[in-house]
């Protein structure tokens, strides 16, 4: 057998640090590659004295320990260990991975996040030609009674429901006032029109918001991050948050050099890297909180960058924390503001300008629905056994009496049972790109007690009719002997143009351009070793139906439908018709039916009968060699084979010469001698309303695809 001279290294990292802590030698290996999903890995290494220096049971501990395969000093996979076996008769280590992809689905989002906004109403619009632009200019005025918009000049809008004029997806050019912004529109001056029933909402560009999830999910949804002092991130809830919260009083601080110790009276349990708020330390640290802890030297000691927010001062004593029972509370609307005010069971000794911390004032037993006590406030007044704070109120509460709160006054720390753990979330996603997909979508709102996993949400936001594919590619560099993980989003109607021709759409590009299956070719007789075509009408149609979802109605009432029939089969000119095949997929993110029959057309197109997936075994050390193939690029495929020149023949293929297939997956078996080649596996799967000639499509990756 040929030596194709192929060295393959297997490292092992540290999956936080992602630092190399090991290089093993693994027999047995085979990998593989997916689209949108985790590949595998699977490898052994005996367990005897020849590799007792490894270290195996530390080294490869499952669930903290990162693996990368380099082919030839390139790397090929990259992946998490998350299981392995240990056989005694033949004293193997068996091991277990996927690829970095994996990570997104052990990771909840447990925070509620908004994406886009809620509707606001319109109140009136404007057209006028602006001499500037050079075009005609809408000036939307947004419903009075509503708080204003808070939009940016460069965010996308959809306008609806308020004139064909108007009504459409636009970039905001100017902001007038805080109730009003202007686009550039196709329609003719119009003079001021009132509106009735038109609203607007902003849009999220589809790549900007899944970089900005992973950003959040490596923060451990944190409400704040940024390099220098904290940036205040807006989430769609930040009050329902999983319980505990947790105080500890803090009984000292020291500051040197801008970094602050400060010791509790009892152990607390944060750990390097968590979040927590401080009080009746340094005004000025309240005024930033939250804070992250750098260092924890002892169960009663926190260290952290103040940022220069805190003077140096040597070791300073401080009260620590008072908590007593609160026995009564008020609230009244007075001039100067609405007051609320609750009554200690002794002197409490706080003073004005302090912050009080009140909970379970709000119990089921004496709340009012629309009044919250709880919470930590400035305190505005005070008597011996009082406090008052600023509270909004639209009702008056006599003096009652309250069972089960207490208030918390003085120097303390407070943390969450629950995080945020910044610096245990954070294992390093770098992204391909920084560019926008040019595709909005409308508002998303992940609620935090769903607790979706960051992989779930991003397999089915991709899923959306404006949406994409993924993978996370890595990379070796040589100078440093480091490795990196990159979030590659691929443009599913350019995947080849959008690198290859950035910022120039589909426009004028041929098919080979857009798809770029021309740099990679496989062909039988050549690098093709065996091959099966697999042709099913059984998941097929020449009819599609999708139906929506309005979780408000009963079940009696009628859910919205729509329906898309494939007319070319049904009277196909050139061959045998099809008859009907019906087929349906709930969409449960919509109940437009506009948008329904997009999700039709599409699955139609995907379901074209019959479905021919073609399985290719290839020499992995021939052009192209496994470093150069990656899920969801395309390839040609050559096949001088009597059945599938018959298929090209037919029209079941949009060219009469060649296949054109897209990598869904692959998988590598290396040989544990020195002869190679591998044995690589390929899944080829069609994508019939990207791949139809002379014609550009924009959708999402074909349905059942993972």
């Amino acid at each position: 057998m040929t030596n194709y001279n192929v060295e393959y290294r297997y490292y092992l990292t540290d999956l936080v640090s992602n630092q190399v802590i090991a290089e093993l030698p693994f027999t047995g290996v085979s990998y593989q590659r997916l689209l949108r999903k985790a590949g595998s890995f699977s490898g052994q290494i005996p367990v005897i004295e020849a590799t007792k220096n490894y270290d195996l049971y530390e080294t490869t501990m499952p669930g903290r320990t990162g693996l990368y395969i380099l082919r030839n000093g390139v790397c090929v996979w990259g992946g998490i260990i998350w299981s392995r076996k240990y056989d005694e008769s033949s004293k193997t280590l068996s091991v277990d991975a996927s690829e970095f992809t994996s990570y997104f689905y052990h990771r909840f989002v447990w925070k509620t996040i908004s994406y886009g906004s809620a509707f606001v109403g319109v109140d009136s619009f404007l057209i006028e030609y602006d001499d500037a632009y050079g075009a005609n200019v809408a000036t939307i005025e947004q419903d009075p009674e509503q708080p204003p918009h808070g939009f940016e000049i460069g965010d996308f809008v959809k306008i609806t429901y308020t004139s064909p004029l108007v009504d459409g997806t636009y970039q905001i050019e100017d902001i007038p006032t805080e109730n009003s912004f202007t686009v550039i529109v196709d329609s003719p001056p119009t003079a001021s029109t009132q509106v009735s029933g038109g609203a607007f909402r902003k849009l999220y560009d589809s790549y900007d918001l899944t970089r900005d999830l992973i950003s959040r999910m490596e923060e451990d949804f944190s409400e704040y991050y940024g390099a220098i002092g904290p940036e205040y991130r807006g989430f769609g809830n930040e009050v329902i948050e999983p319980a505990q919260t947790v105080e500890a009083s803090i009984v000292s601080k020291r500051v040197d050099s801008g970094v602050m110790t400060l010791r509790t009276s009892e152990d607390h349990s944060m750990v390097p890297g968590q979040d927590f708020d401080v009080y009746g330390i340094d005004v000025s640290l309240e005024e930033v909180n939250p804070w992250t802890v750098d260092a924890v030297p002892d169960s009663k000691t926190i260290v952290f960058d103040t940022l220069g927010y805190a003077s140096d001062t040597i070791e300073t004593a401080l009260s620590g924390v008072r908590t007593l029972f609160i026995l009564t509370r008020k609230l009244e609307k007075t001039l100067d503001g609405d007051l609320a005010t609750i009554r200690t069971h002794v002197a409490h000794g706080a003073t004005v300008g302090q912050k009080v911390t009140v909970s379970g004032v709000d119990s089921p037993y004496n709340t009012d629905l629309d009044i919250n006590f709880d919470g930590t406030f400035v305190i505005v007044a005070v008597t011996s056994t009082t406090i008052t704070y600023e509270l909004s109120s639209v009702i008056d509460i006599p003096e009652e009496t309250i069972y089960g709160g207490l208030a918390s006054i003085g120097s303390k720390v407070v943390y969450s049972t629950y995080g945020p753990y910044k610096a245990n979330a954070r294992i390093g996603f770098d992204f391909s790109s920084d560019e926008t997909s040019g595709k909005y979508q409308d508002t998303q709102v992940f609620r935090g007690y769903e607790t979706k996993s960051v992989g779930e949400i991003l397999e089915d936001y991709s899923d959306n009719i404006n949406g994409f594919e993924y993978r996370v590619d890595c990379d070796f560099d040589i100078e440093s002997g480091s490795f990196s993980r990159i979030f590659t989003i691929l443009d599913v109607e350019n995947p080849n143009g959008s690198v290859e021709f950035p910022g120039i759409g589909t426009e004028g590009l041929t098919d080979e351009q857009r798809l770029g299956y021309n740099k990679i070719v496989f062909e039988y007789p050549g690098n093709i070793s065996s091959f099966t075509l697999e042709e099913n009408a059984e998941d097929s149609a020449t009819r599609f139906f999708t139906q929506g979802d309005i979780t408000d109605l009963s079940d009696a009432a009628s859910q919205p439908y729509a329906v898309a029939a494939n007319t070319e089969l049904l009277d196909n000119r050139s061959g045998r018709s099809f008859p009907l095949i019906d087929a349906l997929e709930i969409v449960n993110t919509t109940a437009d039916e506009d948008v329904l029959y997009q999700y039709a057309e599409e699955y139609l197109y995907e379901s074209r009968p019959p479905m021919g997936d073609i399985y290719v075994r290839v020499n992995g050390s021939l052009n192209p060699t496994v470093e150069n193939l990656k899920p969801g690029e395309w390839c040609t495929l050559i096949i001088d084979d009597p059945f599938v020149l018959a298929r090209l023949s037919s029209d079941q293929e949009p060219r009469n010469d060649i296949l054109v297939r897209k990598i869904n997956s692959f998988k590598v078996s290396v040989p544990d001698n020195s002869f190679f080649p591998e044995d690589v596996d390929i899944e080829l799967i069609p994508d019939w309303k990207v791949d139809k000639t002379g014609q550009t499509y924009g959708l999402r990756a074909p349905r059942g695809s993972n």
